[in-house]
């Protein structure tokens, strides 16, 4: 597997005058992937797409949320609520002339691919849930997540300013020093997230999803944080599209029981359970989920 080591950003203006940020991999010329990033990260995530995209003949086009990379703020409401986001992902593919498209949510960023499928059925084919974040307060608690993520959603909603330095300091030690930054990180990791970080051709192309987050400023990936750790908005039960759901049985930072929960939830949903596999197993995986993808849309 080849990685693009250093992920390029676009941008496109929407209908509704704002930036979007965005990362594509894959066939330019094939049929377009909607890829949604987890937390905290950003499009340049999904650099690992791109052989699977393109032997499949599929375009991903991965968007930065509000607020992160090279995004706008989200200003609507004064704060993100995840179900807001269908209609900005609407705008945004109307900007690059998509009409109907599947999306794929990792992690953190399954919630949102859920609430476009829900909001936005004319528009969203399918949903591939990889890995993905349950709703606090109805099937996930915040003491489901590791401490780390705990800790950064409950200064998030509670205390912004904290959070936002936080994530300054921590992308600051990220860009000027990333091996360190790495051996960090895979302190927290599952033995076989860790086999999967190997694959990567430097520490650098390894936490390009969290250096491209903070392109210009933390507010984004805080207010993600906030949104996660509130309620949705509207009602997985609601969601007619094709869903299928993938996740790690030895996931450390979100557990599967999440996906289960959820899978009970969304009708005709399947989950696909990964043995013994952690966090990261769709970056080894990510084949499989593409070609399920195409087997929910028809192609």
């Amino acid at each position: 597997m080849v990685i693009v080591e250093e992920p390029q950003p676009r941008t496109v203006r929407t209908a509704r005058g704002r930036i979007v940020g965005y990362y594509e991999f894959g066939d330019r010329a094939g049929a377009p992937v909607i890829a949604l990033h987890g937390t905290p990260g950003s499009g340049a995530g999904f650099a690992w797409t791109d052989d699977a995209a393109r032997t499949r003949g599929l375009r991903v086009i991965a968007p930065d949320r509000p607020g992160i990379g090279y995004s706008d703020r989200f200003e609507s409401s004064g704060r993100l609520v995840v179900a807001h986001y269908a209609d900005e992902l609407v705008a945004f593919a109307d900007a690059l002339e998509l009409e109907r498209f599947p999306v794929l949510g990792y992690s953190g960023g399954a919630p949102y691919a859920l609430a476009a499928a829900e909001r936005r059925p004319d528009r969203v084919r399918a949903a591939a849930i990889v890995s993905g974040a349950g709703q606090i307060g109805e099937w996930a608690t915040l003491d489901d997540y590791e401490a780390a993520d705990r800790q950064l959603t409950q200064l998030s909603l509670y205390a912004p300013a904290l959070a936002r330095a936080t994530f300054a300091a921590t992308a600051f030690l990220t860009r000027v020093a990333p091996s360190v930054a790495l051996r960090l990180v895979e302190h927290d990791l599952s033995e076989s997230d860790r086999e999967v970080i190997k694959t990567f051709p430097s520490p650098r192309a390894a936490l390009a999803l969290f250096t491209h987050a903070f392109m210009l400023r933390a507010d984004g990936v805080v207010a993600d944080y906030a949104a996660l750790g509130r309620k949705w908005g509207f009602r997985v039960e609601n969601i007619s599209v094709p869903v299928r759901l993938w996740h790690g049985t030895g996931d450390p930072v979100v557990p599967i029981r999440h996906s289960e929960a959820l899978c009970a939830r969304v009708p005709g949903a399947r989950l696909v359970p990964w043995e013994r596999a952690g966090h990261l197993a769709i970056i080894a995986r990510i084949g499989e989920v593409l070609d399920g993808l195409i087997e929910l849309t028809g192609e």
